[in-house]
């Protein structure tokens, strides 16, 4: 009898995590936009949040959830992920994953908005590198495909059945499944600045939105307050684990930036922490991480600390890093319930690119990664326990319609002008001229690129009308003239 096909679109550890339980009773493709490694998961410096101590319990760690989120999140959701937590944790740690130690005990490490430690890390500041490769060196019966772009989900009547993709030469492939999971990531990659990886830049919402998906609580994206800031360029996140170990912003005259502004400080929730570090910003003033009360720095931090070596940061003898916000995380996706399934049958979503409400308007450190984990469990579970007939492949697949000279921005005008109207402070006016703006543009799939900027475009889209919608502030969605909560 032939397996269930399973096709999953993205390379992160929510991807691969179901892919693993999955490999051995399903025939498994996993279609990727770049190389297996370009994911944000990859990226991930912080680490994982879960309740690993006496001292700790999941209802600590779904209070602080819940307080971060502003209160929007979906109970159950939080629920799930913080139980589910400790028992994926000591499922990795009996499969052989390492996370540091110390003394002999798991090395618990303090984020912004948590009650007490609770985050495993791995490499010290390397987290998501050393989980996404250790998943990924397990996936010894998977069919791989890199450097394409999915650009849709083939439906027959409301079912999702498979996936159209282009390669780097813009060749058409098309992929059929029973079960297609979008596992894609979010939406960095849309504004100027960034701490995600260049290849995400919303391509599961947009397939989603195009095959008729619901999608909930698109406003809300995160700005993580502290990237490396140099010459008016960013270059990657400074991991919010180094105010954790005692850093502290602080303005060019060393005066606190969060002193007063929070009762947690510099551990404040991100979207408190990055609106501040904006507003200095916007008055002309610098913004630095002064690191001298953090402990073996080099040791705990050995990525930073190359990241810094390599940009000639003389931070040893000045003891700060300059920060600047940018672009990290989106709340909102794919509305989903707590399996993965979508409103479409067939079409599962995990990940960021998903919206179980777990996260509300504002994400708790290091929450993202637990999601990866505990959801791509769930949605192998539910597939394990619900057996599908296969389906007969259709015979033939329309080409999508072409444009001969599709009217398309450019992709950092695009970027730019996402920076302006749907940054960390929002205007009314803004967000009705970007809206404008967008309508005069098509989108069309000729092209690896095209198909790129075109998932941005309607991505935006959806942002703006969303970020329209909710007349007053909550959370990570800030507009002024609103009630900032």
């Amino acid at each position: 009898m032939a397996k269930e096909r399973i096709i999953i679109i993205g390379s992160g550890i929510a991807g691969c995590t179901a892919a693993l339980r999955l490999m051995q009773e399903y025939d498994v493709t996993i279609i990727t936009k770049g190389s297996k490694e370009e994911s944000n998961s990859m990226l991930a410096q912080g680490g994982v949040a879960a309740a690993m101590t006496q001292n700790d319990s999941p209802k600590k760690h779904f209070s602080d959830t819940f307080r971060a989120g502003c209160y929007h999140n979906k109970p159950l959701a939080v629920r799930e992920l913080t139980t589910s937590g400790p028992v994926v944790i000591q499922k990795l740690i009996a499969a052989g994953m390492s996370f540091d130690q110390e003394n002999g005990e798991l090395a618990l490490g303090l984020e912004g908005a948590h009650q007490m430690p609770r985050i495993l890390h791995a490499g010290g500041d390397q987290t998501g590198k050393f989980l996404t490769t250790f998943l990924q060196n397990q996936l010894t019966k998977i069919n791989w495909h890199e450097h394409l772009m999915a650009t849709e989900i083939i439906k027959d009547h409301d079912q999702a059945i498979g996936v159209c993709a282009l390669d780097t030469k813009n060749q058409l492939h098309t992929f059929y499944g029973e079960h297609i999971i979008l596992a894609t990531g979010g939406l960095g990659q849309l504004f100027p600045v960034t701490t995600n990886a260049r290849t995400i830049s919303g391509d599961g919402l947009a397939l989603a939105y195009i095959a008729g998906a619901k999608l909930a609580d698109m406003e809300f994206i995160q700005f993580h307050p502290t990237l490396l800031y140099l010459n008016d360029h960013c270059y990657g996140l400074i991991s919010e684990a180094v105010r954790g170990e005692g850093a502290k912003l602080i303005r060019k005259d060393g005066t606190a930036v969060m002193e007063g502004v929070h009762p947690l400080v510099d551990l404040a929730p991100r979207d408190v922490v990055s609106a501040t570090l904006s507003q200095e910003i916007e008055h002309g003033e610098s913004v630095f991480l002064e690191i001298s009360a953090v402990k073996n720095f080099e040791k705990r931090f050995p990525a930073i600390t190359a990241s810094l070596d390599k940009h000639q940061v003389p931070f040893r003898e000045t003891k700060r890093i300059p920060v600047h916000p940018g672009a990290h995380f989106l709340m909102g996706g794919v509305r989903t319930d707590l399996n993965g399934k979508t409103s479409i049958s067939g079409l599962y979503a995990i990940g960021e690119v998903a919206n179980t409400g777990v996260h509300g308007a504002n994400r708790l450190a290091s929450n993202s990664l637990l999601e990866t984990l505990v959801f791509g469990e769930k949605v192998a579970d539910y597939i394990e326990s619900h057996p599908v007939k296969q389906r007969n492949q259709p015979v033939s697949v329309s080409k999508p319609k072409l444009l001969q000279s599709p009217h398309l921005p450019e992709k950092q005008k695009l970027q730019e002008k996402i920076g302006e109207a749907l940054g960390i402070t929002r205007t009314e006016e803004k967000l009705t001229e970007f809206l404008s703006w967008l309508e005069s543009f098509d989108t069309a799939n000729n092209s690896f690129e095209e198909a790129e900027i075109s998932h941005m475009l309607i991505v935006a889209k959806i942002i703006a009308t969303s970020a329209k919608k909710r007349t007053e502030s909550l959370g990570a969605h800030r507009i002024l003239k609103g009630v900032i909560k």
